[in-house]
């Protein structure tokens, strides 16, 4: 969840549309000028005392409850009403309504010693029931999440004489991803490799294989010569084919293919079967023909009118794109820039990975190929959460208006009460309502997998207008668009607030340069005239956007802070391990980071249930899954992941992750979450399937 909630999380974006950027401070995400509070001391918890019973019965609460589940259901209706044949909302309304009789009929009997009991025992069954519902929930989130995990990976490349040092740097570095691969995703990437020369020149071909000794042995035996010209055979066509089959002594067997094939036409004739499908495009020329280059004479290329053997571009490329393949481009050099525009003009978007120092290689193929998978994991469960829910219809407008011609509305404006002890951050927060004044554009500026955000302008307690941002939920659904989703967010926000307040704290007693973590103000708006129309707001960020972890294990290469996720590692130990901070995102300035929208990891499943990003202590195990200890966690006295976890798969201290060298142990295994580690609940025992979030 970003300040849109987008599932690209990888891209960097400025909140701002003009060239102008405005310098982003501490002070500047404050919604109202704060005191800072005193450290509260580390404290240590008796889960079972501060935890709530569920045996005190609130009267009020029960009566609160069933007004609020009244209001759902004439909601539901409405929209059952516009939408007769959606079986989502059906399911919904005789859940609301079974759940609505039931606490009418615990009111009538909690006056009476006997009913009093039977209400105690309902109100248990139905937190067990509640709580085994979560477990399952969590469970296929992270069956799914695993699933779309998958990946293929292809290099594809030139193999002629000036591409030696890079060939070099495959063959010595691939362990390091498939290895990386491993920690961040628990599965092992399925590799090939397609080396291709000059026409008439060989081509090494190796499917896709698991096992990376397999692919390290192929490399072994392919050299990097030939290239009769400075133009090479990307797409030549099939000519001959000789197969050779070579067993190992550690019984893996392929076949090594080598072939006047060339280049693309060849990818589209792997096994291509993961969810992932990655072409890594590696090369310092281009193909033959004046449509792909700028050079002049055949003294750089023999085939100026093109390919010899006329075959048809537009179908190769063509080929690949209906595989779902991601094409990721390494160009060392400008020379291939016309050739990639011409591929792109057919295949829509070429990613391009930037590669200065063969030695860098594989680091940035890690980084890229981590990122992918998680945008597709992301990208994957939203399409399914919102699958037959209707959403708000927007245009989306990347202009921020001109705020003299905006209407002003006033609204009431909601704040939590910031926590001040460790206990507190375990019970629901109060909250404070004011008055205050906002500007919003008509449009909002992106769209995520939860929110819109929209540019607007926000006063409170009569001050002047300050940038703002305001997120509105997409979903119209009556269930999932209430005051309770936006005030869960708050309660979130304001907790990760605390925690990182007490971080800086032991940040400044042991560092003596220290780096602020802090977290933006924000409160709820509610439209006075509109009461139907509420908003999260908070100020708006206007540096470039980034995201350094997500709350299912997900950890960014690209920005990768091991101070951060040092502070996701001690919001679990300083409580306990009933608590942990993740989905951290923001900006990075020269003094801070300031961020904003974390995910908290609750061992109490049903706290922050209508959010659905806890993932309780299975989503705090992902993350330690593939957290790497630091030199941050040791000066902070840290358990290290592997106590907390299992036994160290990776040397903590010198890992890929901190673009380091890996170094393994002699058991290494690639089933982090075996079947048997989840919780086995059958379907029956539930009523309905409340999604999670992956953020």
């Amino acid at each position: 969840m970003d300040q849109s909630d987008s599932p690209n999380k990888s891209s960097k974006r400025s909140f701002r549309a003009n060239s102008t950027t405005v310098e982003d401070t501490v002070d500047s995400v404050r919604l109202t000028k704060r005191t800072y509070r005193h450290s509260a001391p580390t404290m240590n918890f008796d889960a079972e005392q501060s935890m709530y019973s569920i045996a005190d019965i609130d009267i009020d609460a029960l009566d609160a409850e069933f007004e609020r589940l009244s209001f759902d259901i004439k909601g539901q209706i409405a929209a059952l009403r516009q939408n007769p044949n959606n079986l989502t909302l059906r399911h919904t309304l005789t859940s609301t309504k079974a759940a609505l009789m039931r606490i009418k009929t615990w009111s009538s009997l909690v006056h009476t010693a006997d009913g009093f009991d039977i209400v105690k025992k309902n109100l248990m069954e139905q937190h067990e029931q509640e709580v085994n519902q979560r477990k399952f929930e969590v469970d296929e989130l992270l069956k799914i999440s695993k699933a779309q995990s998958t990946a293929d990976v292809c290099f594809l490349m030139d193999c002629t004489g000036s591409m030696r040092k890079y060939l070099d740097a495959t063959k010595t570095q691939i362990r390091h991803l498939t290895q990386a691969i491993v920690q961040l995703f628990a599965t092992k990437p399925h590799l090939a490799f397609i080396g291709y020369r000059d026409v008439h020149e060989s081509l090494e071909k190796l499917d896709f294989t698991d096992n990376e000794n397999v692919f390290q042995d192929f490399l072994k035996d392919i050299h990097a010569v030939g290239g009769d010209d400075t133009c090479e055979d990307v797409f030549s066509m099939f000519s001959k084919c000789s197969f050779q089959t070579r067993l190992f002594i550690n019984c893996d067997l392929f076949f090594c293919f080598r072939s006047y094939l060339g280049g693309l036409e060849v990818v589209s004739q792997l096994s291509w079967t993961s969810s992932n499908r990655i072409l890594i495009h590696i090369c310092d020329a281009p193909c033959h023909g004046q449509d792909y280059h700028d050079f002049q004479g055949r003294d750089n290329d023999n085939y100026l009118k093109g390919d010899p053997k006329n075959r048809d571009l537009t179908k190769l490329i063509i080929s690949i794109k209906r595989l779902g393949i991601t094409y990721c481009k390494i160009q060392l050099n400008e020379t291939t820039k016309k050739m990639f525009d011409e591929f792109s003009f057919i295949y829509g978007s070429i990613s391009e990975i930037q590669v200065d120092d063969p030695a860098c290689l594989i680091e940035r193929v890690i980084e890229k190929t981590s990122a992918i998978i998680q945008s597709h994991i992301a990208s994957t469960l939203s399409s399914y959460h919102h699958a037959n829910r209707l959403m708000k219809s927007y245009s989306i407008s990347t202009s921020e208006p001109d705020w003299n011609s905006i209407e002003m509305y006033d609204v009431t404006v909601t704040e939590i009460v910031p926590p001040e002890t460790f206990e507190e951050i375990f019970y629901p927060l109060t909250t404070n309502e004011t008055k205050g004044r906002m500007k919003i554009a008509a449009n909002p500026f992106t769209k995520g997998s939860l929110r819109f955000a929209f540019y607007g302008q926000f006063s409170n307690d009569d001050l002047a207008f300050v940038d703002a941002v305001y997120k509105e939920l997409v979903s119209i659904d009556s269930k999932t668009d209430t005051f309770l989703i936006y005030r869960e967010h708050l309660e979130m926000q304001a907790i990760a607030q605390f925690l990182a307040e007490q971080f800086n704290f032991e940040q400044q007693r042991l560092f003596r340069n220290f780096t602020p973590i802090v977290y933006a103000d924000a409160d709820i708006v509610q439209q006075i005239t509109n009461p139907s129309k509420i908003y999260q707001v908070e100020r708006r960020m206007h540096q470039e956007w980034r995201k350094w972890n997500n709350n299912n294990g997900g950890v960014s290469l690209n920005e990768y802070s091991t101070l951060l996720q040092a502070f996701s590692h001690w919001t679990y130990q300083v409580t306990c391990g009933r608590l942990m901070v993740v989905d951290l995102q923001g900006v990075k300035i020269d003094r801070a980071y300031l961020l904003t929208d974390p995910a908290l990891h609750c061992d109490d499943l049903l706290r922050f249930r209508e959010t659905r990003t806890n993932l309780g202590v299975k989503g705090m195990h992902q993350f330690f899954r593939t957290h790497v200890c630091s030199d941050v966690c040791t000066k902070l006295n840290l358990s290290s992941s592997s106590s907390i976890l299992r036994p160290a798969v990776f040397n903590y201290s010198d890992s890929i992750l901190c673009h380091a060298s890996i170094k393994t142990t002699d058991n290494l295994t690639t089933e982090t979450f075996d079947d048997k580690e989840f919780e086995k609940i059958e379907k029956d025992q539930l009523e309905t399937i409340e999604n999670f979030e992956i953020c």
